[in-house]
C-alpha cells in the first residue's frame, strides 16, 4: 500500500476516537522536548527541566517582582511577551490580577493557559530579611531516593571470563537527590547515582556511587544577583560559545529558533557530561552585569599513548557510563579547566552581551587521522569569544551571535520573532557556523551534532485565527560545507513541518501533524569510493486527547514512519497506542497506563513516543521491529509530605530470539523494566 494511502487512513480513524487533556506540565515537557529527543540517547535525562517546572508549580512567579529571569526559565515565553509583559507593569502599575496578561501584546489563549501555572500576584520576603534561625526553620527539604532495574539478565551480567569484556557492576540503578529550598532565593543541592552495570561501594566504584553532584546557590542579594559554589550551568546568547546544561531549538513552538538564555543556573541534572565544577557569580551594576566563573572537573576519554612525551586522547566520551573494563579504564582520562568572564548590558527592551574564556586540557585531543577530522580540534587549549544581542521594537524581536575560536573559525546567527498580524507570527533564523569552529560549550540551533560545518535557513509561522486553531508549520533548509561521519562529501538537506491543532476549550484537542527530512548520505555500495545519496523520512501523526470527567483522561495517537534510501530498502513503520490516566481532583491515589502496538521492518523507521514516568522521569523509548509496548504508572500520596511511586514497563517483540545486542542482548522476546521512587518533603 503506498504511503499517502497510509495517510488517508491514520487521519480517518483517529479523527473518530475521543482523547484527553494531560496535566499542563506534562504537556510542555511533551511538546518542548519531542523532536530533540530523537537526536539524544533513549534515556537522557530531562530532569533539569522538569524539577524547574515543578519548583514554579510550588512556588510561583511573582509578576509584581520578577525582572524576567525567572519567565525566561520556563523556557516557551517569547522574549518579545517578557518585554511587553515588563514595560505594561512599569508603565500601568502593579499586576492585581493574573488575567491582566490578556491586555498584554503577544500572548494568546494557548500560552495563556501553559502559563497560568507557573505565576501569581504576591509579595514574597527578601533572603536578606531573614536570619538563620529561620533559614533552619522555615527551609523546605526534598528528599528523594530512585531504584530501577531490567528484570531480564543481559548478556554483560552473565561473563565471568575475566579476559572479556563484561559488566562489573550489577544491574541495579540507583539515583538519590537531596533539596533545600528557602523560597525562591537560597537552594542547596545533592545528586547521587549509579547506572545499571556500574560497580557499587566495590571495585572501580569504592565510594559508592559512580557520579556525584552538587551546589549551593544563592541569588538576589542586592549587587549579587547569582553565585553557585559547585556544579552550575553557564547559558549566554544563542549558545554558540558558551551553553551548558539543557538546551532547546526546533519544535512546534516556534519561540524555541530563540534561545532563552538564563544566564548563571545551578546544575541539577543527574547527566553527567554538559556542566561546570567549581565556581561563578554575577554581580550587578545598574544596568550591566559581569559573570567571571571558573571550572575544573575530569572527562572520560580514550586515552592512548603517543610516540612521543605528549599524553592524548583520542576522543571525549559523552555516555558517563562505567560498566566495562574499557570504560572504568576511561574514567577521568582527561582534566578539563575552563575560566572566562561575561558582561552583559540590558536596558528596557535592549540586552547586549560579550563572553570570553579559556579552556585548557592536561593531555593533547588527537582525533583520528581521518579526512573528515580534517578540521577538528586538535590540541590541548583554545580562546572562544563571542558577542550577543537581543532587542526588542514595535513588536519585532531580532537576536543574534557572533562566536570565535582565537585563531581558528567563526560562528554567527541573526533571527527575528514578529508579528504579521493579530493572529499570524513569523520567525526567520540564519545560522552560518564555518568547519574549522571549534567549542566545547556550544549548543547553537543546528542540524548537526554541533555548532561546526553548517549553514542554514529557518523560517516558520504560526496562525491562530482563534482560541480552537493553531497551525504551525515550518521549513529548515541547510548545508555541510564540510565531510561529515558517513558523508564522504559536501552535503545538504530539507527539514519541513506542519502542524494543525483543534481545540475543544478544556475538553479535548486533536493533532495532525506532517514532517518531512531530506538528507544526503555514503550510498549503501561496497565500492572503494562512497557516493552520496538522498535519505529520506517522513512522518504522519495524528493525535488526540479527551477529558472524560475531573478524574479520568485518555489519549490516544497513531503514526507512520517512512524511510527510504537509494540501496536500501523502503520501509514503512507505524505505531498507534492508547493511554488512560486516572488522577482525581482529592485523592490519594493517582496513575496512568499505556498500551502500544508497532510494526517497523528497521532501525531506520523507527518512531519515538513521549512516556508519562515517576517524577523527572520522562523518557522517549524507540518503537522498532514488531511487537507490544505496555506501561503502568502508580502514585500514592502518604499525608502531604510522603509519596511513593510505582514503574513496571515492558517491551513484547514478535518473532525474535534475542532483545537488543552485545553485552545488552537479552535471550527471548521480552524486556521488562521496573521502577521505584519515594520522595518525602518536610
Amino acid at each position: 500500500m503506498r504511503f499517502n494511502r497510509y495517510v488517508i487512513l491514520v487521519v480517518g480513524l483517529l479523527a473518530m476516537s475521543g482523547l484527553y487533556a494531560q496535566s499542563e506540565t506534562d504537556l510542555l515537557m511533551e511538546r518542548l522536548t519531542e523532536l530533540v529527543a530523537e537526536e539524544l540517547t533513549e534515556d537522557f535525562d530531562f530532569s533539569e527541566l522538569a524539577e524547574r517546572l515543578e519548583f514554579y508549580e510550588r512556588h510561583p512567579i511573582d509578576l509584581n517582582a520578577t525582572d524576567g529571569r525567572e519567565l525566561r526559565e520556563l523556557q516557551f515565553l517569547p522574549q518579545l511577551f517578557i518585554d511587553n509583559l515588563l514595560e505594561h507593569r512599569e508603565q500601568s502599575g502593579k499586576f492585581v490580577a493574573i488575567y491582566e496578561l490578556q491586555a498584554i501584546e503577544g500572548l494568546d489563549i494557548e500560552l495563556l493557559r501553559l502559563l497560568l501555572p507557573y505565576i501569581v500576584v504576591s509579595a514574597p520576603r527578601a533572603l536578606s530579611e531573614v536570619s538563620v534561625s529561620q533559614l533552619l526553620k522555615e527551609g523546605t527539604h526534598d528528599v528523594m531516593v530512585r531504584y530501577g532495574r531490567t528484570l531480564q539478565q543481559r548478556r554483560g551480567y552473565a561473563i565471568t571470563d575475566t579476559s572479556r569484556s563484561r559488566y562489573l557492576g550489577t544491574p541495579d540503578q540507583v539515583f538519590a537527590r537531596y533539596r533545600y529550598h528557602f523560597g525562591r532565593d537560597l537552594q542547596v543541592a545533592l545528586n547521587m547515582k549509579k547506572d545499571a552495570g556500574e560497580a557499587f561501594f566495590g571495585g572501580p566504584q569504592r565510594y559508592g556511587f559512580d557520579f556525584y553532584s552538587g551546589s549551593v546557590y544563592i541569588r538576589n542579594q542586592g549587587w549579587l544577583k547569582d553565585v553557585v559554589v559547585g556544579d552550575y550551568a553557564l547559558q549566554f546568547g544563542q549558545g554558540l560559545a558558551m551553553w551548558s546544561g539543557i538546551g532547546f531549538g526546533k519544535g512546534s513552538m516556534l519561540q524555541g529558533i530563540a534561545k532563552q538564555a538564563m544566564g548563571l543556573r545551578p546544575y541539577t541534572s543527574s547527566n553527567e557530561v554538559s556542566f561546570l565544577r567549581g565556581g561563578a557569580a554575577t554581580i550587578a551594576f545598574g544596568r550591566l552585569s559581569v559573570t567571571p566563573f571558573f571550572s575544573g572537573r575530569r572527562l572520560d576519554g580514550s586515552a592512548y599513548d603517543t610516540t612521543g612525551d605528549e599524553p592524548a586522547v583520542g576522543s571525549i566520551s559523552q555516555t558517563g557510563l562505567h560498566r566495562t573494563p574499557t570504560e572504568t579504564a576511561n574514567r577521568h582520562a582527561l582534566s578539563q579547566r575552563a575560566y572566562g568572564a561575561n558582561m552583559q548590558y540590558e536596558s528596557r527592551r535592549l540586552r547586549i552581551g560579550a563572553t570570553a574564556y579559556h579552556t585548557r586540557f592536561n593531555a593533547a585531543i588527537q582525533p583520528q587521522n581521518l579526512l573528515r577530522n580534517r578540521f577538528a580540534f586538535r590540541g590541548r587549549s583554545l580562546w572562544n569569544t563571542s558577542l550577543y544581542y537581543n532587542h526588542s521594537w514595535r513588536g519585532i524581536y531580532l537576536f543574534g551571535e557572533v562566536a570565535h575560536r582565537i585563531g581558528s573559525g567563526f560562528a554567527l546567527v541573526n533571527g527575528l520573532m514578529t508579528s504579521l498580524h493579530p493572529h499570524l507570527s513569523l520567525a526567520l533564523h540564519y545560522r552560518n557556523y564555518q568547519r574549522d569552529y571549534h567549542s566545547f560549550f556550544n549548543q547553537g540551533m543546528a542540524e548537526g551534532s554541533g555548532a561546526a560545518n553548517e549553514r542554514g535557513f529557518y523560517s516558520g509561522l504560526a496562525y491562530h485565527p482563534n482560541r480552537a486553531v493553531e497551525w504551525v508549520l515550518y521549513a529548515d533548509f541547510f548545508r555541510f560545507p564540510w565531510l561529515r561521519y558517513r558523508v564522504d562529501a559536501p552535503s545538504r538537506g530539507a527539514d519541513l513541518l506542519t502542524q494543525f491543532t483543534y481545540t475543544w476549550y478544556k475538553r479535548a484537542d486533536i493533532t495532525i501533524r506532517y514532517r518531512y527530512r531530506q538528507r544526503e548520505e555514503n550510498a549503501a555500495t561496497t565500492a572503494s569510493h562512497n557516493a552520496i545519496v538522498d535519505v529520506l523520512r517522513q512522518q504522519v501523526r495524528v493525535s488526540g486527547q479527551y477529558k472524560l470527567n475531573d478524574t479520568w483522561r485518555m489519549r490516544n495517537r497513531l503514526e507512520l514512519a517512512h524511510y527510504q534510501k537509494e540501496g536500501n530498502a523502503t520501509e514503512l513503520g507505524w505505531m498507534v497506542y492508547h493511554d488512560v490516566i486516572f488522577k482525581p481532583m482529592s485523592g490519594r491515589l493517582s496513575g496512568n497506563m499505556r498500551v502500544a502496538l508497532f510494526a517497523t521492518p528497521g532501525y531506520n523507521s523507527r518512531i519515538y513516543a513521549f512516556e508519562n514516568d515517576v517524577l523527572y522521569a520522562y523518557s522517549f523509548p524507540l518503537y522498532h521491529n514488531d511487537g507490544i509496548r505496555t506501561y503502568a504508572n502508580l502514585r500514592y500520596r502518604f499525608g502531604r509530605k510522603l509519596d511513593v511511586w510505582v514503574r513496571y514497563a515492558t517491551f513484547i517483540y514478535y518473532d525474535v530470539e534475542e532483545v537488543g545486542s552485545g553485552l545488552d542482548a537479552i535471550e527471548g522476546n521480552q524486556r521488562s523494566d521496573i521502577r521505584l521512587q519515594i520522595r518525602w518533603q518536610f
